[in-house]
């Protein structure tokens, strides 16, 4: 029997008491109050505040709720993304399973005909949410590196990951969106948006991969893992003196299988400036490499690590500019994309000929 999916206003003082009970919290909530949080595009996360009758038994006072969004826009996208598929699946299935830095949650649920869903997880009320804005510290990076580690390396090259059908990028079904149809719909889209603000390096990328996606991730030679694949400052938490979980991987809705190491390219093409980028990515890289043996991937499995990271750079460029026609838009959604794709477009010509296709 599924579970029930909740609205906003159904998450109720006596549904969660229910619901807690049954995972063995003794506790009673005599009332909630919904705050909304966070800058999600497709989803609407809410912190709830417990007003416990009698003893907590010490459950914490508050709680963290993930729904659809409520712009119908980025619920239709949502949907016919698999977005909210994807999120809730990679709680059912992977989530809790492996040592992996990702959040603890307490109840999933999804409705495969409207792909409504609730996702009720603990809440990290002193971890702090990366700035895509912004530029992130050495030591968030290296944090951001060691949690990628920690998910790919859960799963380095097991075949079940490849059996999924839902997952971005699996061998299971053929791909829903093909990268070259929809990047050749949404980059004159993208232009003639943003005019002036798509800069010369923008140009030129987005030139040479028209019609030329896929022929290049073709060419990346690692094993498959599971994947994030929207590895950014925005996705992530912090709390450095935290020492369970100093960092928390959040926003599982582009889950999928495929080369680990794009996920770093992605990061850091997405979160620095080129300067600041080139300073520190090859640290990045070298670090990224040695978790992933101390988590036991097989050395000789890395062989193509650098060629990988260099065929993956364009990925953060396609992000800013595909999700930016299809989500609800904002002022900061469009400084977000917008950086997003000029950070990216530097690192893939940094890179030249590792990074163009051919």
């Amino acid at each position: 029997m599924s579970l029930p999916v909740l609205s906003r206003d159904e998450i109720s003082a006596e549904w969660l008491t229910g619901m807690l009970r049954g995972k063995g919290h003794d506790v009673t909530i005599a009332s909630v109050e919904l705050k909304a949080i966070g800058t999600g595009q497709v989803g609407a996360t809410y912190r709830i505040k417990l007003n416990f009758e009698g003893d907590p038994n010490g459950f914490p006072p508050t709680i963290v709720a993930k729904l659809p969004s409520n712009d119908e826009l980025s619920r239709t996208t949502g949907k016919s993304h698999l977005t909210y598929l994807r999120e809730s699946r990679f709680y059912q299935t992977f989530a809790g399973k492996k040592p992996m830095a990702v959040p603890d949650y307490l109840y999933i649920a999804f409705d495969e005909d409207s792909h409504d869903f609730t996702l009720i997880m603990h809440d990290l009320p002193s971890h702090v949410q990366g700035n895509q804005l912004g530029e992130p510290s050495r030591e968030e990076a290296l944090l951001a590196v060691d949690a990628a580690a920690s998910i790919h390396a859960a799963w380095w090259g097991d075949p079940m990951i490849d059996t999924l059908d839902w997952p971005n990028g699996t061998k299971a079904v053929p791909p829903q969106l093909d990268s070259d149809m929809l990047f050749g719909m949404f980059w004159p889209a993208f232009c003639d948006r943003y005019g002036d603000r798509v800069d010369a390096n923008m140009r030129t990328v987005g030139e040479a991969f028209l019609g030329k996606l896929n022929a290049n991730y073709d060419t990346r030679q690692s094993p498959r893992c599971l994947t994030h694949n929207d590895f950014r400052p925005d996705n992530m938490l912090f709390n450095v003196d935290d020492p369970a979980k100093p960092i928390v991987i959040v926003d599982w809705q582009t889950t999928g299988v495929g080369i680990g190491v794009g996920d770093i390219a992605y990061y850091t093409g997405t979160a620095f400036e080129a300067g600041h980028r080139r300073d520190i990515e090859r640290e990045l890289l070298a670090r990224y490499r040695t978790q992933l043996i101390a988590r036991g991937v097989p050395e000789g499995d890395l062989a193509h690590i650098e060629d990988d990271y260099c065929r993956s750079a364009v990925a953060g460029f396609l992000m800013g500019v595909t999700a930016a026609m299809v989500v609800e838009r904002t002022d900061r959604g469009d400084d977000m994309f917008l950086a997003m794709a000029r950070r990216s477009s530097a690192m893939v010509l940094d890179h030249g000929d590792r990074a163009l296709p051919q």
